[in-house]
């Protein structure tokens, strides 16, 4: 029994760091605002009410100075949120940046209605995916979602363009090829939706945030290694460059 158990204790040390790996490095994952409710959803998911006080903040701020109609929408999950200098990426832009914590794609499309529509953007920058795949959730589900929220924006606004930003290889994950897979396979399924439909235009940054070896370069990120430094948010800016 006892060399039993020395065999299965570094055998779970090893799960532990995979499954670590997986969740940490692929995505910016952040928690919810402490008074937030978790609650259950479905596989990888969780409650959207989770954001309420997050989106609150966003109509209140709406309301004492609304945003201009027209304008150049960022929406999406952390590396949204926290490109709080956005505007000065793109000068000759009006932007309005409604990136919120680790939202991933349903939480995104809960809440259009609320912080995406009223705006009437000319624009949407969709930054989000990453952390749906961290959750859990299939590259196919994903896809799914991101039909479902441009079906909703076109279905008020048709013409409104949206790029969907692809998920770049996180310096973690490079060290576990089935994360990279799921990226790439994401990133293949939403460049696929975005052929299909109109005013949709899929924006890949994984091939921009690789180095001449093919390694994911530490200077497009933060220490964690998974936020984008500036140097990130600039190669972004060229991806996009001339596009609106």
């Amino acid at each position: 029994m006892n060399h039993y158990l020395s065999f299965l204790r570094p055998l779970a040390a090893v799960v532990l760091f995979l499954a670590t790996l997986m969740l940490s490095g692929l995505s910016a994952v952040e928690p919810p605002a402490k008074n937030a409710k978790a609650g259950k959803g479905a596989k990888g998911g969780g409650n959207p009410a989770r954001w309420e006080e997050t989106i609150k903040k966003f109509e209140t701020a709406d309301a004492a100075t609304p945003p201009p109609k027209g304008a150049v929408l960022l929406v999406g999950g952390s590396n949204a949120r926290r490109w709080t200098d956005v505007g000065t990426y793109f000068p000759q832009q009006q932007v309005i940046n409604r990136g919120f914590g680790g939202a991933q794609l349903t939480d995104v499309l809960h809440y259009a209605d609320r912080i995406v529509l009223p705006y009437s953007p000319k624009t949407i920058l969709l930054n989000a995916g990453g952390n749906d795949l961290a959750a859990g959730k299939s590259p196919e589900q994903i896809r799914d979602a991101a039909r479902a929220f441009i079906t909703k924006i076109h279905t008020t606004l048709p013409d409104t363009r949206i790029y969907c930003l692809g998920v770049p290889p996180v310096l973690r994950s490079i060290s576990a090829p089935e994360v990279l897979a799921a990226i790439r396979s994401l990133n293949t399924l939403l460049a696929e939706l975005a052929r299909s439909e109109k005013n949709v235009e899929f924006i890949d940054l994984f091939p921009a945030f690789l180095d001449d070896q093919g390694h994911p370069r530490p200077d497009f990120f933060v220490e964690d290694g998974t936020h984008f430094s500036p140097k990130g948010y600039a190669s972004v800016t060229e991806l996009l460059k001339g596009k609106f």
